[in-house]
């Protein structure tokens, strides 16, 4: 009998069990020869975002993603739980422009161990912390699909509901997955703890090998206080997960919000200017002021002609030279001698959710006589805003 059909039929009795169950992990890699093998899990119900807050609207997102694996060799631990950390190249822009090129499937990524990983020692069964680790560059096979996964969260689940609702033929969770280049021998499972991982290994994977048991626990049948302080244990490490993803969740619902409302205002920003071509000192002057306030163009600039129209709040600065004259000669010739130069900025704002005036356009009038001239008839005009203001 074909072994990898086998597995395959033995993995299969462990998901998609109805429509309404749906897995939440995912067997992701198998490999090594028998007696040092090590089975890789993702659990992918919850991929936390990890993204520093200065980069939060920049090309790449840090996602964490629970990943466990389970070892077959003695000189190995029971299990480690970690929290990889991966940079993905976002899919979506906040603005909605400028997408980023996506890496080709076969791209080495960039991951770290992250905070609060662990693992269960073999020789007496306790848990152990792991250091956290610096980022590296890798294109092992195994960490280029745990990255597909954490980098295409949304593609994964909506594979996995399509193959639910259509009577869990898995063809078309294969047929999907392989959009965002993971292979199709990528199993889905129920479980979806470390110790179910252990279980999940051994009963199925590794059915029939020698259990290394240098603890002596696993050989002998556990007495009822034995078993009620495993699931006290285990409990407890459940317990110290809830309750730092529930000290998580609240900064992540609140940067969520931010992005949604930073994600709104720019689509504004983007209607008020309606598509026109920007010159170049337009372009450079929103890189630099939208989004800021009222308070910060007046700090910087003093005090503008002001003219509201509906939402929008317009504040107008201009400045002007003119020297020129009128001069003529013996012959009746008449001529204009002299310097003109005019510049006007308009500053564009529009209410934040939070009612706050911000500047959502910068518009630039420049006319001169002197060729050439309108690149200084702004000068002071067009300078960027205080160090200090905030973003």
């Amino acid at each position: 009998m074909d072994i990898k059909n086998n597995l395959t039929r033995l993995i299969l009795g462990a998901c998609f069990l109805t429509t309404q169950t749906f897995a939440q992990s995912a067997l992701v890699h198998i490999q090594g020869e028998k007696g040092n093998r090590e089975a890789y899990f993702a659990d992918f119900y919850v991929v936390m975002n990890r993204t520093p807050v200065d980069k939060m609207f920049g090309p790449i997102e840090v996602r964490e993603l629970d990943t466990t694996i389970v070892y077959e060799s003695a000189d190995k631990p029971e299990f480690s739980q970690l929290r990889l950390q991966f940079e993905c190249v976002v899919r979506h822009p906040y603005d909605g422009k400028n997408i980023p090129k996506q890496p080709a499937f076969d791209a080495p990524v960039n991951v770290r161990i992250g905070e609060y990983s662990w693992k269960l020692r073999r020789e007496d069964l306790k848990s152990e912390n792991l250091p956290a680790g610096e980022w590296r560059t890798s294109a092992s096979p195994v960490l280029l699909k745990l990255h597909k996964i954490t980098c295409n969260q949304d593609v994964l689940r909506s594979a996995i509901i399509k193959t639910a609702k259509n009577n869990n033929n898995i063809e078309i969770f294969k047929t999907e997955i392989a959009k965002i280049g993971l292979p199709e021998d990528l199993q889905l499972i129920k479980q979806q703890a470390p110790p179910d991982y252990l279980d999940f290994a051994w009963g199925v994977l590794w059915s029939g090998s020698k259990r290394p048991d240098p603890s002596g626990k696993w050989n002998s049948r556990p007495t009822k206080q034995q078993l009620a302080d495993y699931k006290e244990k285990m409990g407890q490490i459940q317990k110290q997960k809830d309750q730092l993803v529930a000290g998580i969740k609240p900064q992540l619902e609140e940067n969520i919000k931010k992005m949604d409302a930073e994600f709104a205002f720019r689509k504004i920003a983007a209607d008020v200017q309606g598509g026109r071509k920007l010159s170049r000192n337009e372009r450079n002057m929103l890189t630099v002021w939208e989004g800021k306030t009222e308070k910060d163009i007046a700090a910087k600039m003093g005090a503008p002609i002001v003219t509201d129209a509906g939402e929008l709040r317009f504040l107008s600065y201009g400045q002007e030279f003119d020297n020129r004259v009128v001069v003529g000669n013996n012959k009746g010739a008449v001529w204009e001698e002299g310097l003109y130069e005019s510049c006007n900025v308009q500053y564009v704002l529009h209410p934040d959710d939070k009612n706050t005036l911000r500047v959502v356009d910068v518009r630039i009038w420049a006319d001169t006589n002197h060729l050439g001239g309108a690149v200084f008839a702004c000068d002071g005009l067009i300078d960027a805003p205080n160090s200090d203001a905030p973003n």
